[in-house]
């Protein structure tokens, strides 16, 4: 599933497998080769974005930079080179955008539908897609964020990335929690204890950095 990230679209992602209908251990199986094959191919994409923005230099801003970039491309790679990484780096923004506009909808419904009614829990994705609160989400998506225009791109992207780099630390201390309690996933889904390693140390690496940045401020 395209649009799997590291903020937002991890709670989104319950949703789609509403709709794909996954459960039980099958269900999981999926889903863990889903989000493994989503992961890695972000990580690479990520890391390689790193390497080309550290050994090229790009003169450009705003929506230019990629069409730059990918005229410094060409000398090593050659024209083809050019339009696979336009292509590529379309692909990554436009999935991003699907996932976000097809998920956060959910989550407006979902929350409005718990506020009016608490003991509905697991109501089917497809009965959420099709109510007016999902329709006025997507509406509000579409014109709510035309307000930025008015506002400088490093201050959106400096908020976006504060707001963004909570998020991954909160999901970690979520999964601790939720993830080991049986009477909410049972004993064939709890936390193995690999995992709760790997997000204790998820959840004391983002702490520690978060704790120098403070301590540096002050």
């Amino acid at each position: 599933m395209g649009g799997v990230g590291g903020t937002v679209t991890l709670l989104c992602y319950s949703y789609w497998i509403r709709e794909r209908g996954r459960a039980g251990k099958s269900g999981v199986r999926e889903c863990r080769f889903d989000l493994g094959v989503a992961y890695v191919l972000t990580a690479f994409f990520g890391a390689a974005m790193v390497i080309i923005g550290s050994r090229i230099h790009v003169e450009g801003r705003g929506d230019t930079v990629a069409l730059a970039l990918a005229s410094e491309l060409v000398p090593v790679l050659g024209p083809p080179g050019k339009y696979i990484f336009l292509l590529g780096f379309w692909g990554a923004v436009f999935t991003s955008l699907l996932g976000v506009w097809q998920g956060v909808p959910y989550l407006f419904a979902d929350f409005l539908r718990l506020r009016r009614t608490p003991n509905t829990a697991g109501e089917k994705a497809a009965d959420l897609k099709g109510g007016r609160a999902y329709k006025a989400c997507l509406l509000a998506l579409a014109l709510i964020p035309l307000s930025l225009l008015w506002f400088k791109v490093q201050s959106v992207q400096l908020i976006y990335g504060i707001v963004g780099a909570l998020f991954m630390p909160f999901v970690a201390l979520t999964l601790l929690i939720l993830n080991n309690r049986v009477r909410l996933v049972g004993r064939d889904f709890r936390n193995g204890r690999l995992v709760n390693a790997l997000l204790a140390v998820t959840l004391g690496f983002f702490l520690y950095v978060g704790m120098r940045e403070i301590i540096g401020l002050l």
